[in-house]
């Protein structure tokens, strides 16, 4: 197989994650200017990315291009599988600076600056704007109509460079959203750093900062000494949504230990040597996923019956055949737990 899946059974690092590309410049560094957002909301060159409950605008019409999310119950967090495969890439809707002014100074609006896109000496600069807490995509103007969708639908048919702006975008606004208090004393929280922390409004507590935390999960991709895969269903998920192992991270836990300790509670198997793929971010609402291969010491299985109601083994053909009649569902092109599975198999899974 080609570069792109390693060689068969092996565990080369991955790449081209769906969530982890991007072409920007966060431009850390002026983050701090308090003029800033102000600047470039003057700036018909700045292209803002318009956000409203979690989902990202796309022009008009676009919107069936991309693969829908199929739910999963309970798990709104899970690498959820794909109605169909995307038709053509699909780019994000942007406004200008000027024409999403009127918007972003209402009360309750938020902006973020997402950073820069660099062409040698020049660039071009981009905003988030998060219509949420403002009444939704009803306040905006008639040339800002388009199509809303998740970024999870977004991700396997956008650019690298909308890939990248609509990731950022929705993972700080959404921590702005569910975090409107100081979780020390209860004030409220104002946007600083240009979006990407926020401020204590207590005068007792002025200088006090915050910012967005993460929640690390790993994700573990459990093969045996026959090269087969394990994969297995969890209660929260739709019947035959099939998935490899993952679970949070616990307070002082080492990541290698949470992909050992995951894997004995839920399906019962222990492991040997552990290997790290690599990560992406996972916004639903605040995680970033962190991948590893393991070697089964164990085969027998053993599910606990509250997280996960069924796992087996798979050789690659007998998961080709599966996913060919329907009997499982992989995870979706978005999450990081297709590129897993495919890095196994060998390539892509052409059934969706």
């Amino acid at each position: 197989m080609g570069s792109r899946y390693g060689v068969r059974g092996g565990a080369a690092p991955l790449g081209d994650l769906p969530l982890a590309r991007t072409k920007i410049d966060y431009d850390v560094a002026a983050r701090a200017d308090g003029g800033l957002i102000d600047r470039l909301l003057d700036d018909p060159a700045t292209r803002v990315v318009l956000v409203d409950r979690g989902l990202v605008a796309v022009p008009r019409g676009l919107s069936s291009s991309t693969p829908a999310a199929l739910a999963c119950a309970e798990d709104p967090a899970a690498p959820r599988p794909d109605a169909a495969a995307p038709m053509h890439e699909v780019g994000l809707s942007f406004m200008s600076g000027p024409s999403a002014r009127s918007v972003a100074e209402v009360s309750g609006a938020l902006v973020v600056y997402l950073g820069i896109e660099r062409f040698g000496d020049t660039g071009v600069s981009y905003l988030a704007l998060d219509v949420t807490r403002v009444g939704g995509a009803s306040v905006l103007p008639d040339q800002a109509s388009c199509d809303w969708v998740e970024l999870r639908s977004l991700a396997p048919c956008a650019s690298v460079r909308d890939a990248g702006l609509a990731t950022s975008a929705i993972a700080v606004c959404a921590w702005h959203d569910r975090q409107r208090f100081c979780p020390y004393c209860g004030f409220p929280v104002r946007p600083t750093l240009s979006g990407w922390a926020q401020a204590c409004t207590n005068p007792e507590d002025a200088d006090r900062l915050l910012f967005p935390r993460i929640e690390p999960a790993v994700i573990t991709a459990i093969v045996d000494d026959r090269d087969r895969l394990l994969l297995q269903h969890n209660c929260a998920w739709r019947p035959s949504f099939y998935s490899v192992s993952a679970g949070f991270v616990e307070a002082g836990e080492s990541l290698e230990r949470a992909v050992r300790r995951e894997a004995l509670e839920e399906v019962g198997i222990e492991l040997d040597e552990v290997g790290y793929l690599g990560s992406q971010p996972w916004p639903f609402p605040a995680s970033i996923m962190l991948g590893f291969r393991a070697r089964a010491r164990t085969t027998d299985i053993h599910v606990d019956g509250d997280e996960v109601e069924a796992a087996r083994w798979f050789t690659r053909e007998e998961l080709g055949r599966a996913i060919a009649c329907g009997e499982v569902e992989p995870a979706g092109r978005a999450s990081i737990a297709r590129h897993m599975i495919e890095q196994w198999y060998g390539g892509p899974l052409e059934c969706l």
